[in-house]
């Protein structure tokens, strides 16, 4: 079964004060020069109330630098930033996610604190963030490790329905979402990351 690369929440009722937290706007999205590769999997967008479990495990405070490997339309990104107000980088290597993206974070206001950029990322150096967000399958959790095992001590990584083979999770829970009427499981991860022994 494909899986992926996003998450959404239209958190209702949350306000969002414009700061200038980044120097550009989603509509500034870096663009490498197109990624000579195609995406390792087909994007599956993550269910509203599935992203508000997320961005809930993730305790992400408004200082905090989320990342969003493999962000499809930034619907996780929009949801931590209209909740916590906190600066949040979606990375895809699809140019059509990332101008769906684009459009989606225009849309809900939250340009001052989204920024997107089309990348690889299993080329990014992930030690800025304070948070990770992964919906990606098995064997791309697996090979971010290398990456992950970079961040700074007390960074957390929330993963959806698959875990990160070979190291311990924090926390694991199942979320029975209303949209889509499945069981999805939500994995927590802390810096530095503990091996499976």
């Amino acid at each position: 079964m494909f899986q992926i690369l996003s998450r959404v929440a239209a958190v209702a009722g949350l306000v969002v004060v414009p700061l200038a937290l980044f120097s550009g706007t989603a509509e500034e999205t870096k663009k490498s020069s197109a990624p000579a590769r195609t995406p390792d999997c087909v994007y599956v967008g993550t269910p509203h109330d599935v992203i508000d479990e997320m961005v809930e495990q993730a305790a992400i405070k408004k200082g905090d630098l989320v990342y969003d490997l493999g962000c499809g339309d930034a619907r996780i990104l929009i949801a931590a930033a209209k909740r916590h107000g906190c600066r949040c980088v979606g990375y895809d290597i699809n140019p059509v996610r990332i101008e769906e993206a684009t459009e989606r974070i225009k849309k809900n206001n939250v340009a001052e604190f989204v920024k997107l950029e089309q990348e690889d990322i299993f080329t990014l150096d992930l030690k800025d963030a304070d948070v990770i967000m992964l919906y990606l399958l098995p064997k791309m959790n697996e090979k971010l490790i290398p990456q992950l095992e970079k961040l700074k001590p007390g960074a957390r990584i929330v993963t959806h329905d698959y875990s990160i083979k070979g190291i311990v999770h924090e926390k694991t829970l199942s979320v029975p979402s209303l949209e889509d009427g499945v069981n999805h499981e939500i994995y927590v991860y802390k810096a530095p990351l503990k091996k499976e022994s």
